[in-house]
């Protein structure tokens, strides 16, 4: 898993890389495809119209009065006696009414446009209102040109008047015409994206689960191992004819084999409870039960234990009443578990708080050490299952990480609340809340 996991991680990145490079391609080669139809379809609009205005010229000449235009080489005013123009023809409402009808026709009808006529000498005769200001724009336009021929000349040699017409923004309005196809490769591309974050962060809760399952698969080979080598050796002593023709030799070895076997057992039964949560194989059976009995009959159980070094286990049962409708079987193993931990991460002397009240139909119990104390982030993690605390280089504390979820599970079917708070070197307080009525 270690050598296979950065190789996968880049393979999967690497392939997101191309997917992603493809996709911007794809929407370039796209926005490029539908500039030049748009520059198409305007030029055409155009001819179409040009080919209406050059219906009333043709090739001969008119004279009418002097008239003042603009050049856009800025050449100034002139005055001039020339041919009649298409000016003199048409008006700015003419000119505007045929395109948009030519607009129309190509399917341009939302398309935002100036346009301007010029004559055969490059002079502005007809324009619209911000067609100088679109002119000098070219990075954000397009224009096109066309020429004005009429219909009844022979040769088409020019000069000719020519109808500009430009498209401002015309980025801005090939994204508005594009915008769900847009949208689609954006939501592709965080779909995509989604799914590779989504793959990583699997591989990588499959490998932490990997290691911790492998964790839990060596605590557990040195947690029987123990026990069943004192056994071993408990039994060869018993073989032994001086401990056989002593009574008290006999029965402190036997209790030996018992106390072990009775380890063993809690062993595998902390495992059976690991499966049947993950199968959800276990019931509440709930009946009422005082929770003063209960809490004194777990901490005689830990008699032996307690006895090994210095330790005081400290009571203040103050809640009123006592009796409350609980899984008593369940309940004790939670009450064993906590109990065990403050004494398995206890200090050179063992000292427990246990304490009980009742507080609006609600019944509080608290069980606090001043054992080694855990760090914030341990504590965030300390209800998962087959999590473990580290101290120093190894586990210093033998266990399978199962007792807090467990403990978790039955409070929570339980309809209570656990709430954990310690402090490295100062303890351990554990706070748990359940509710003095039947739950409906």
């Amino acid at each position: 898993m270690k050598k296979t996991f950065p190789f996968l991680f880049t393979l999967i990145g690497l392939s997101i890389l191309g997917i992603l490079f493809i996709q911007v391609t794809w929407l370039q080669g796209l926005f490029l495809l539908q500039k030049n139809q748009l520059i198409e379809k305007v030029n055409q609009a155009g001819v179409v119209v040009s080919a209406d205005l050059g219906k009333k010229l043709n090739g001969g000449l008119a004279f009418h009065f002097p008239k003042k235009s603009l050049s856009l080489s800025g050449g100034g005013h002139s005055h001039s006696f020339e041919e009649a123009t298409l000016s003199d023809l048409y008006s700015f409402q003419d000119l505007d009414k045929r395109l948009k009808a030519a607009m129309v026709k190509y399917g341009l009808q939302d398309l935002s446009y100036e346009f301007a006529l010029q004559d055969k000498k490059g002079y502005v005769e007809i324009k619209s209102k911000k067609f100088e200001d679109v002119f000098v724009d070219e990075v954000n336009t397009v224009q096109t040109r066309v020429s004005i021929i009429p219909q009844e000349i022979l040769e088409t040699t020019g000069p000719f008047e020519t109808l500009i017409i430009i498209v401002p923004n015309v980025n801005t309005y090939l994204f508005k015409t594009l915008q769900w196809v847009v949208f689609g490769a954006v939501l592709f591309i965080i779909i995509v994206l989604a799914a590779f974050l989504i793959t990583i962060r699997s591989l990588i809760k499959q490998k932490k689960l990997s290691e911790i399952k492998s964790d839990f698969i060596n605590n557990m080979t040195h947690e029987l191992k123990t026990p069943l080598a004192t056994i071993s050796l408990a039994v060869d002593a018993l073989k032994s004819s001086k401990v056989q023709s002593d009574a008290k030799s006999v029965e402190y070895f036997s209790s030996i084999i018992k106390e072990e076997n009775v380890r063993m057992n809690k062993h595998v039964e902390t495992i059976l409870q690991a499966a049947q949560l993950e199968k959800k194989e276990y019931e509440i059976n709930r009946q009422l039960v005082d929770i003063h009995d209960l809490i004194q009959g777990v901490i005689d159980s830990f008699k032996l234990q307690l006895e090994g070094k210095p330790s005081s286990v400290h009571t203040q049962l103050d809640a009123v009443p006592s009796e409350i409708w609980i899984d008593e079987e369940h309940f004790l193993h939670v009450l064993s578990n906590l109990i065990d931990n403050a004494i398995k991460y206890a200090k050179s002397e063992i000292d427990i708080t246990i304490k009980t009240k009742t507080v609006s139909n609600k019944m509080i119990i608290t069980i606090e050490d001043k054992g080694i104390g855990m760090t914030n982030d341990t504590v965030k993690h300390i209800f998962e299952k087959f999590y473990r605390a580290h101290a120093g280089n190894i586990h210093n504390v033998k266990g399978f990480g199962l007792g807090m979820s467990y403990v978790r599970w039955v409070i929570d079917m339980h309809k209570g609340a656990i709430h954990v708070s310690s402090e490295l070197e100062k303890g351990t307080k554990v706070e748990i809340s359940l509710p003095m009525v039947y739950p409906k």
